[in-house]
């Protein structure tokens, strides 16, 4: 299962998608922890947990769409600010 989600701001295109793991040991951007989960997620070339993948404003889950400012990752919301 791999859903691709495409969020765009400023002719700039941003990919989030949750994609099963691979037997491949992935690595979190957010936390830096092993991903043993069943499912992951994509953003660009970088691997996240579901739970660590959030705004770095807010702190609320990027589930669809994120926006990348200075390698943090925001909802539109706050990307727009």
């Amino acid at each position: 299962m791999e859903i691709n989600v495409w969020g765009t701001y400023h002719q700039t295109v941003y990919m989030c998608c949750v994609t099963r793991a691979s037997p491949q040991q992935a690595v979190c951007e957010g936390c830096s922890r092993i991903i043993s989960d069943r499912f992951l997620m994509r953003v660009n070339d970088t691997s996240w947990h579901e739970r660590c993948l959030q705004c770095a404003a807010c702190q609320q889950p990027l589930t669809n769409t994120c926006y990348s400012r200075d390698t943090r990752l925001y909802c539109r919301a706050d990307y727009q600010q």
